[in-house]
């Protein structure tokens, strides 16, 4: 790995961000509804670093003064003041189950006071509304909400100057990689957590992190801002506006896998990572490693389900985090041990049902025994449209259990 040099204000802000972090690492258990990071929110800490810029809140607020149907929005820049000229685009989305839902667009120009205003807008459930402004070459946008309670409502939205330059813009990335074996495949998400620490937004240019090679199944979140990555040949293209603040975007692949015991795998990062992770479902023998990384700790997340994690929190004077190297070891290879580690566990009783239940089962109450595997059969094909089994255990899941079945017929 290459060494670089870090901005003052970015090395200022992964010292705190590891310090933030550090003393979550002996938690556990993780806080309810929390995502299995095993971490506390890094962001905290790195308000206190020096040069860094805390963002001013966007508003949406109810204006009981303002007549119904009225959005009065009010564009700022950084420092509060009014930004004149600038066009607003107020977005409006109207469900409709007999037609679908419908959009459209109306806009409106700000004045003197950085204000424009929107009047005699529809106040029904079914319509929903966005403010967004496209500034320098940026798209800033508030909250949707809707006028059924509020009646009219007033947006304060924050627009910024845009830079394609990381440094200028201060970045600091936190990522996150979680593994999870699926029959013949290893499905993988990642998480990016983007704090822009400086006054001005950015814009990536050409932020692609590779994947590696015969790579399928790429889908990203969706999201209501630009942000987001998009799918390359060679992995994953960053875009978007990250403004001020935080910013996540999330997206998932799939690895194949032939059923080799043993699994490595190398991903590329974006730049600027303070903290990575890794982190799988603790089965069986099943190891994991990252290289550079410590020894992965077992936790549990607040559903009580236990996997494995590795950190490693980056210093000022670290060789660049720029990839992850990632190892499995320890999957079962064959047999039904690995039936169970690839996805019969996602669905249930599934499989196992017509694996376990016995001939005298079958003859002492076959309709019973029939009831139960009809059951399976529709818990196996929700589980197959849901992509948590794949076409193999699909197969051999459904083989069985319509076997079984047959014999309760038999048995009558």
């Amino acid at each position: 790995m290459r060494r670089r040099s870090f901005p003052a204000v970015v090395a200022a802000v992964i010292l705190l961000l590891a310090g933030a972090n550090g003393a979550a690492q002996t938690d556990e258990t993780l806080p309810a509804g929390h995502p299995p990071v095993g971490a506390a929110n890094p962001h905290a800490g790195a308000e206190g670093a020096p040069g860094t810029f805390a963002p001013p809140q966007d508003e949406e607020t109810p204006d009981a003064a303002l007549p119904a149907g009225t959005i009065d929005v009010e564009v700022r820049d950084a420092d509060g003041l009014a930004v004149p000229n600038e066009q607003v685009n107020l977005g409006i989305l109207i469900n409709s189950i007999a037609k679908g839902d419908s959009r459209k667009h109306v806009q409106a120009t700000t004045d003197a006071r950085g204000g424009a205003v929107f009047s005699d807008l529809e106040i029904a459930t079914n319509t929903a509304y966005r403010v967004s402004v496209t500034y320098q070459g940026g798209l800033f946008a508030a909250a949707p909400f809707q006028l059924e309670q509020a009646k009219a409502m007033r947006v304060v939205l924050h627009v910024y100057p845009v830079t394609r330059d990381i440094e200028k813009a201060a970045i600091v990335f936190e990522a996150t990689l979680e593994a999870e074996v699926r029959d013949d495949r290893i499905q993988m998400e990642e998480v990016l957590t983007v704090y822009n620490l400086g006054r001005q937004a950015w814009q990536p240019d050409d932020v692609t992190m590779n994947l590696p090679a015969g790579f399928t199944a790429f889908g990203a979140q969706t999201s209501m801002s630009d942000q987001g990555v998009d799918q390359r040949a060679s992995g994953a293209k960053l875009r978007g506006t990250f403004s001020p603040g935080r910013g996540t975007v999330d997206f998932r692949w799939q690895l194949p896998w032939s059923g080799d015991p043993d699994v490595d795998f190398e991903i590329g990062l974006p730049p600027h990572v303070a903290i990575a992770r890794v982190l799988m479902p603790a089965s069986g023998d099943i190891r994991l490693t990252a290289g550079g990384f410590p020894p992965p700790e077992a936790r549990r997340d607040s559903r009580g389900q236990k996997f494995l994690i590795t950190e490693r929190h980056a210093r000022p004077d670290d060789p660049a985090l720029a990839s992850l190297s990632v190892g499995i070891r320890g999957l079962p290879s064959s047999g039904p041990g690995r039936i169970l580690a690839t996805g019969l566990s996602a669905c249930g009783v599934v499989a196992g049902f017509a694996v376990v239940f016995s001939r005298r089962r079958l003859r002492a109450s076959p309709k019973r025994a029939r009831s139960a595997i009809l059951n399976d059969l529709v818990s196996l094909e929700r589980a197959r449209a849901a992509g948590d089994v794949g076409p193999k255990t699909y197969e051999r899941a459904r083989r069985r259990l319509i076997n079984v079945l047959a014999e309760t017929f038999r048995e009558t």
